[in-house]
């Protein structure tokens, strides 16, 4: 009898079923390193950064009945945007094979759980879009001098900031000489082209109040 009970599982010990709850997040944490290492693009202070965080929201329960690649997208998420290297919802939802509705649930709850609410400003994004639409570095300088012009009017409130950043990564290119189309710079920046136009046209009128040329 005592065998049968043993065999149900009926009696083991609390001790038992702890090392397999202990034994259960180490493996969930070396696959979601490994998701981590493989896919997120990041060097190797950000991997532990990004499996740090991940290790802290496991402890609060966030994994329960989420994927563990939704939430190591969305730990990687957080550390390059506390590293100030952005990388886009889409281009993690992708790589880590997550629907960008979900992913974004996640990054709120891991934000909350980690306490590291932050505003996020378009000249997080300047150097992500940048380098994805291979642009020289004076294209840099320019769309963050344009930034430095017009981030202080009024005119950015209730604005995406990853929407403003690509306005100015298309403003940037046309003064400098290397233009990129419309939808270049929606597909890097996740708008659509009328978002796009509309920022523009935003853009042109800050740039006209400080007394700066535009490009549209």
């Amino acid at each position: 009898l005592k065998s049968s009970f043993i065999k149900f599982g009926i009696g083991r010990s609390t001790s038992d079923s702890a090392h397999e709850i202990r034994d259960g997040k180490i493996r969930n944490l070396t696959k979601a390193t490994q998701l981590i290492r493989d896919n997120s693009g990041l060097n190797g202070r950000l991997v532990e950064e990004a499996a740090f965080y991940y290790r802290k929201v496991e402890e609060k329960g966030l994994v329960i009945g989420r994927s563990i690649a939704g939430v190591a997208a969305a730990c990687v998420y957080l550390a390059a945007r506390e590293a100030k290297l952005p990388r886009s919802i889409s281009e993690l939802s992708e790589s880590f094979e997550v629907k960008e509705k979900e992913l974004k649930r996640i990054i709120r709850y891991a934000t909350r759980i980690l306490g590291l609410h932050h505003i996020t400003g378009p000249e997080e994004y300047l150097s992500l879009y940048h380098s994805n639409l291979q642009l020289p570095p004076a294209v840099l300088e320019e769309a963050n001098y344009i930034w430095s012009k017009v981030k202080d009017l009024d005119y950015w409130q209730g604005k995406k900031p990853s929407g403003v950043a690509g306005a100015l990564m298309y403003n940037a290119a046309k003064m400098r000489g290397n233009t990129r189309t419309q939808s270049e710079i929606c597909e890097v920046a996740n708008i659509s082209e009328v978002t796009l136009r509309g920022l523009l046209k935003v853009l042109g009128l800050a740039l006209k109040q400080v007394g700066e040329a535009t490009e549209n």
